[in-house]
């Protein structure tokens, strides 16, 4: 990947932390800097993403409409002694429970 080059300002204790983790992992300061970076924004997405899913699956609305929809798929199946057995025209799927 492309880097660009940028400058930052750093209290000295983080950057002698940062220089510690980068000589004994090996890694240049740079390449410590940015992995932090990118897991920290990578956290913030999927923190992100989990709170827009908490957000819809809170909508009452939405929570009727899957439940109906779950309990008319469920209400097409058949069960044998194996497990459940969903059948769609001449295909079938067997997931054992």
């Amino acid at each position: 990947m492309p880097m660009k080059k940028i400058a930052i300002s750093l209290p000295e204790p983080v950057l002698k932390t940062v220089d510690r983790l980068a000589a004994r992992r090996g890694e240049s300061r740079s390449r410590i800097i940015a992995t932090i970076l990118s897991r920290v924004a990578r956290v913030k997405r999927d923190r992100d993403i989990t709170a827009q899913i908490d957000a819809l699956f809170a909508d009452e609305t939405i929570v009727t409409e899957q439940k109906r929809t779950a309990d008319e798929f469920f209400a097409d199946e058949s069960m044998d002694q194996r497990g459940m057995v969903i059948r769609q025209g001449e295909g079938e799927f067997r997931a054992l429970l």
